[in-house]
């Protein structure tokens, strides 16, 4: 026997799931921005060290958060 679910409550559980959706895009969103901008202090860093493997490491973290907003 299933619960029966009233409109009101149906109406304040996708606003809940809504609301949850959209704080986790922004969030998201938030820490894509940061680990971009530290990726690329690193990419700088490892130009400068000369260190392939970083610069290789970097790039591809990079590629990986463009490719993913787009």
């Amino acid at each position: 026997m299933s619960k029966q679910v009233y409109p009101v409550n149906q109406l304040r559980v996708f606003i809940n799931t809504i609301n949850d959706l959209s704080a986790d895009i922004l969030l998201q969103e938030a820490l894509d921005d940061y680990n971009a901008k530290l990726y690329e202090e690193r990419i700088e860093e490892s130009l400068v060290e000369k260190d392939e493997e970083k610069f290789n490491t970097y790039t591809t973290l990079l590629r990986e958060i463009t490719d993913d907003a787009n």
